[in-house]
């Protein structure tokens, strides 16, 4: 065993670098090193958004600078996609076929936009706003575009939904009951989400599907099963997110939708702990594993897996808001309470 310790953490998202922080201040000897796959240091998802239509500036998307990780003693590594692990050899492996060894390894990787099945078929059609990177490259073509149609919906959907139609956009939004992964919307649900929307001067699509979308030179046209038909000039996804786990399959750590954690977020493996929107969490009271969605349990989360990483024993716990509204229905963050116990 080696001397000092080296941590991994595969993620820089808000668990990631919380972890890491928490690392530094309870280890001031150790190697901490981050890897993601984004090409930025630690951003703010939820003001992207604004940053399309120029409400926020490049430079306060920024959370955390490259400077600020020297400081502390972490090395980042942007821009490399972990694709392996090796628990005999407690390595990882990146793309580029790079071997890395770990003494003891944290999983933060988040998640990445989720296609429904249905859909495979139209994803080189689809675009998605869940990166620094996605915005990045469609701002100025959502800027210029006059017809844009969104499929699903979820948290940041509705808010892109507000956001184009105060730019003057014409919008059409098919909203799919199966866009809020881990969470599931009933019909009277659906209807309440319906009613509230339309005061918005926006297009609405209930109870339907996508039957085609076709590419055409200057446009692409969107037909539904009930044969309403769409001319637009952008298609957008935005179905939630699936937890960002393939390069753990295969490995030997437990995964369903998630890595599968207990409440002190530690995996099947004694030295990885998995925190944040790619962990499912076993929650002992309704004896299933689920997940959890929001800023303020993902630096909680980030910050436990730390400290029971390094010896603690303490059991994770919602942190902020148990509950989004969305136009009016409750949709839960966190897997800790049942819906009935806030009004």
């Amino acid at each position: 065993m080696p001397d000092i310790d080296h941590y991994i953490i595969i993620g820089n998202g808000p668990a990631g670098n919380h972890a890491a922080i928490t690392l530094r201040k309870k280890d001031e000897d150790a190697r901490i090193t981050i890897i993601s796959d984004e090409c930025v240091p630690f951003y703010y998802k939820p003001r992207l958004i604004n940053f399309i239509a120029d409400k926020t500036d490049k430079k306060d998307l920024i959370v955390r600078s490259i400077e600020s990780y020297k400081e502390k003693d972490i090395r980042i590594r942007m821009g490399q996609k972990v694709t392996q692990i090796h628990l005999d050899s407690k390595s990882i492996f990146l793309q580029h076929m790079e071997k890395i060894n770990y003494t003891k390894l944290i999983i933060a990787s988040g998640s990445r936009a989720r296609i429904l099945p249905s859909m495979t078929a139209y994803a080189a059609h689809m675009n998605f706003i869940t990166s620094y990177t996605d915005v990045m490259e469609y701002k100025k073509k959502i800027q210029e575009a006059n017809k844009i149609f969104i499929f699903g919906g979820d948290l940041v959907g509705f808010k892109f939904l507000k956001t184009l139609d105060a730019m003057g956009k014409e919008v059409t939004i098919m909203i799919d009951p199966n866009a809020f992964w881990p969470f599931n919307l009933n019909s009277n649900m659906l209807d309440k989400i319906f009613s509230n929307l339309s005061k918005l001067n926006v297009s609405i699509i209930i109870k339907d599907a996508i039957s085609t979308i076709e590419k055409h030179e200057n446009f692409f046209s969107v037909k539904t099963r009930k044969g309403i038909e769409k001319t637009v000039d952008m298609v957008f996804s935005l179905n939630g997110l699936t937890p960002n786990i393939e390069f753990a399959k295969g490995s030997g750590i437990d995964y369903d939708r998630g890595i599968l954690v207990n409440e002190h977020l530690k995996t099947n493996v004694n030295s990885i702990y998995a925190c944040g929107s790619c962990a499912q969490i076993y929650n002992p009271s309704i004896k299933s594993y689920t997940t959890s969605i929001g800023w303020p349990n993902a630096v909680s989360q980030g910050e436990m897996s730390a400290l029971n990483l390094l010896g603690g024993h303490k059991v994770i716990k919602a942190a902020g808001r148990k509950y989004f509204d969305l136009e009016g229905v409750k949709i839960k963050t966190t897997w800790w309470e049942d819906i009935d116990d806030e009004s």
